[in-house]
């Protein structure tokens, strides 16, 4: 065994609390378990340790099976001795970058009534921030951006609607609304070869996004699971062992099961790695997201359709699904097309089971969860 590469420390009075940030891991030590796990770097035995760092054997013998359960220790050969391999082989931006990248996946996702609940109860002690901000008297007015503007009109009628009116959409509908966020329009080169041009901006034109279809209600396209290929613009069915309801893969929201097509924008972060070094860039993956997304839902209601939005994914299901089994791979944002439900009948109908997007927080570890959305807090661990 040896101590978890993959380890991150918090200090606080009197203890430490630590993270696993690939297993989410959250648990609290005292600082002489940090030097226990500090000399146990290297693949050793408990006698070996005893032997060579003056520990008690039978000591080390009692606590040696929570430091596995909290993947503080790591045995070799372990599931998470080869994460701990693929994560020093394959990720380059470093431990902040990668404490919030990981500790994000599954999260446990409040619903909407928890969310409402914790607003509700803020609201009664502390003022809402101004959410938008408005200039003092004497600004310059500015023309109605609306008057004869068929773009901005466009725009102006995107709306999230999470019914649907209808239980399909069309092939047709589908296809423009990928080819709009994901469509290859050209190409360009540097110093090291082509590179492909599309209608969203790309951070070193390095393309990182793949879009996969959960496809339940398309007419013309069998119910399947596919991806989008952006090159060739066509759809190829992955082989899958069944068709998931959409809120298994959307952190359990079940007004999406009623949708007839989901599209996933997952990350290839190597791509962006080879040429970026810089940790900086993984804000520019996230970013691109919003760009693609941003046309997906501008394409959709351009065919009278409702492109819903979401972040709350279950990470684990969909690389599964997908077939998706490098660390670098990362399920970031999803959206469902739906033909849009008058907007009054959206407001009778709301869902009463929707997660938000945020997750479950530990008063035990706040200041540490605020930064990484990790598990709760597990039991105390005592000094040897």
């Amino acid at each position: 065994m040896r101590s978890s590469k993959t380890l991150v420390f918090y200090p606080g009075p009197n203890k430490v609390t630590a993270c696993n940030f690939l297993t989410r891991s959250v648990f609290e030590c005292s600082p002489e378990m940090i030097g226990l796990l500090s000399s146990w770097d290297q693949w050793a035995s408990t006698a070996d340790i005893a032997r060579a760092h003056g520990w008690s054997k039978s000591e080390l013998m009692a606590v040696v099976p929570r430091l596995l359960d909290f993947s503080a220790l790591v045995t070799a050969g372990s599931l998470l001795a080869e994460q701990e391999e693929r994560f020093s082989g394959q990720w380059s931006w470093g431990l902040p970058t990668a404490l919030m990248h990981f500790c994000v996946q599954d999260s446990e996702f409040m619903t909407i009534e928890q969310a409402e609940e914790r607003q509700i109860e803020r609201a009664g002690h502390t003022p809402q921030p101004d959410l938008m901000l408005k200039n003092s008297p004497g600004a310059i007015r500015l023309p109605n951006p609306l008057d004869g503007n068929q773009l901005l009109a466009l725009m102006a009628r995107r709306r999230t609607n999470r019914t649907t009116a209808t239980p399909t959409i069309t092939a047709k509908q589908l296809f423009d609304c990928l080819f709009a966020g994901m469509g290859i329009t050209g190409e360009t080169s540097n110093c090291v070869g082509a590179l492909p041009l599309g209608m969203t901006p790309s951070g070193g034109a390095r393309n990182p996004y793949e879009a996969y279809v959960v496809a339940l209600g398309v007419d013309g396209l069998e119910p399947g699971v596919y991806h989008y290929s952006a090159a060739d613009h066509d759809l190829g069915r992955i082989s899958a062992n069944h068709l998931p309801k959409i809120s298994e893969l959307v952190g359990g929201q079940e007004w999406a099961d009623a949708m007839p097509c989901l599209v996933l924008l997952c990350a290839k972060l190597d791509r962006t790695m080879w040429k970026y070094e810089d940790a900086n860039a993984y804000r520019v993956v996230l970013i691109e997201a919003g760009h693609i997304g941003q046309n997906i839902m501008l394409a959709a209601t351009n065919h009278g359709l409702s492109a819903c939005p979401t972040a709350a994914l279950s990470h684990s299901a969909i690389k599964c699904l997908f077939g998706l089994d490098r660390l670098t791979d990362a399920p970031i944002y999803a959206l469902t097309l739906s033909t849009r439900r008058h907007a009054r009948l959206q407001r009778a109908k709301r869902s009463i089971s929707r997660p938000s997007m945020f997750s479950m927080a530990s008063n035990a570890f706040f200041e540490f969860y605020q930064m990484t959305g990790a598990a709760r807090v597990k039991s105390v661990l005592t000094p040897v």
